[in-house]
């Protein structure tokens, strides 16, 4: 019968259930489903000795302590508008420049060394997992290609967007690949937006990242910030304490360390977010050659290269063509559209809401399976996780030859399957 009662009134703290959506069960402490209904057993002979004089407060305060309620949508932001031929209020006006006119690597154009470099190539790989040696020939503020199709430049957004503090977790990263993912996100992202760069260092033991990256990031006066991990927690944990150090940005944007993000891509993203704060979204993600950081689009989907995020009965994940029926029900081509799971690197979600749903769970290590459990846990409480094809954002993948950065002694083996 507990479980029939009614959530607070207007009156307890301001917490009425019409306030709020959703209201669902605490989905895990440690991992471990909770059993509520134990909890309300153990306190069933409190709860009837208290029912007369006071005890229904009680009851009330227990049953809010076994739920989580989230915060109702306050802010008030009007729906992006398409106006074909009419350049978007977001767009550049103006071409990108070069970061070296004539440089290497400029519009994302391949860079390719001869085979003077092979070994030192080689040695780069094994060591970062990219070609660091080309990497660090090229401007740390080069022009990118436009990848996105001509309609994104037509959307026009409510410049009411919400603030956001881009979190970067990097363990022994390459010093050119990390600074390149910094310099973007400052060259295009419009600067009354974005309230902060969050770096989070794994307990990284390279030189180049500890006395002369605080050296550098002072050139931003504050608004980059690195805070290191005293023991290595493993992507996952640190992207979880990113989110506890990035206070000031409304949404919190997650991005890998080796990443450039494309022209015009915040608004897109943060637009959905905007206007329902339990929307998370998911930038598409082109593919920065490792070798001659030539940026295309990622293969598979359908004839747009639009594609949803899925898995198979081993957990790996897949790209699978939008279906049938999404397509129909979108109205125009290059909106955002819904996806079961996200493949997790690249991503951004309110923070309160990031807080709402736990974070990351904590029992999960290291690196793997943690963008199939956000995923879960954004759709099972009330939530959605879009797509965003007009928001780009390249992405270099690891080589073959990488040496990898294996996990820490205290954490056990497979912690994807765990």
């Amino acid at each position: 019968k507990e479980a029939n009662r009614p959530m607070p009134n207007k009156g307890d703290h301001g917490l009425g259930n019409e306030k709020f959506k959703p209201v669902v069960p605490w989905p895990h402490v440690e991992g471990v489903e909770v059993d509520l209904e134990s909890i309300r057993r153990k306190n069933k002979a409190k709860n009837e000795l208290n029912h007369h004089g006071g005890g229904d407060i009680k009851q009330q305060n227990i049953i809010q302590r076994q739920y989580l309620t989230f915060k109702p949508q306050t802010f008030v932001y009007r729906d992006p508008v398409l106006r074909p031929g009419v350049l978007g209020n977001f767009e550049p006006k103006e071409p990108e420049p070069h970061g070296v006119v004539g440089g290497p690597g400029e519009e994302a154009k391949p860079y390719v060394l001869g085979p003077d470099y092979k070994e030192s190539i080689q040695a780069s790989i094994k060591e970062f997992g990219f070609n660091m040696v080309a990497s660090d020939m090229i401007s740390l503020d080069r022009s990118v290609n436009d990848l996105r199709q001509e309609e994104c430049k037509y959307w026009h957004y409510d410049e009411n967007l919400l603030t956001s503090s881009v979190v970067i977790v990097f363990h022994n990263e390459g010093w050119s690949t990390l600074m390149r993912t910094v310099h973007s996100v400052i060259k295009r992202t419009p600067r009354n937006y974005l309230a902060e760069i969050v770096l989070i260092d794994d307990f990284s033991n390279k030189a180049h990242l500890k006395e002369r990256l605080d050296e550098y990031i002072k050139q931003w006066n504050g608004l980059v910030k690195v805070f290191r991990n005293e023991r290595r927690e493993g992507l996952i944990q640190a992207r979880s304490i990113g989110a506890q150090k990035a206070k000031l940005g409304q949404v919190l944007v997650y991005l890998d360390a080796h990443c450039e993000v494309g022209i015009n891509w915040y608004a897109p993203l943060i637009a959905p977010i905007s206007k329902d704060r339990t929307t998370c979204t998911v930038p598409l993600i082109d593919v920065i050659d490792g070798n001659t950081y030539k940026i295309v689009p990622q293969g598979g989907g359908d004839e747009d290269g639009f594609a949803r995020g899925a898995w198979d009965w081993s957990m790996l994940w897949k790209r699978v063509p939008l279906t049938k029926r999404e397509k129909e029900s979108r109205k125009t081509k290059t909106e955002p559209y819904r996806s079961p799971a996200m493949a997790g690197g690249l991503f951004a979600i309110e923070r309160d809401f990031f807080f709402e749903l736990g974070l990351y769970d904590p029992g999960l290590q290291i690196w793997g399976g943690e963008n199939f459990e956000i995923s879960y846990k954004i759709w099972q409480c009330g939530g959605k996780l879009l797509f965003v094809p007009c928001s780009r954002v390249g992405h270099i993948y690891r080589l073959q030859g990488w040496q990898g950065n294996p996990p820490p002694v205290y954490v056990g083996s497979s912690p994807t399957l765990k």
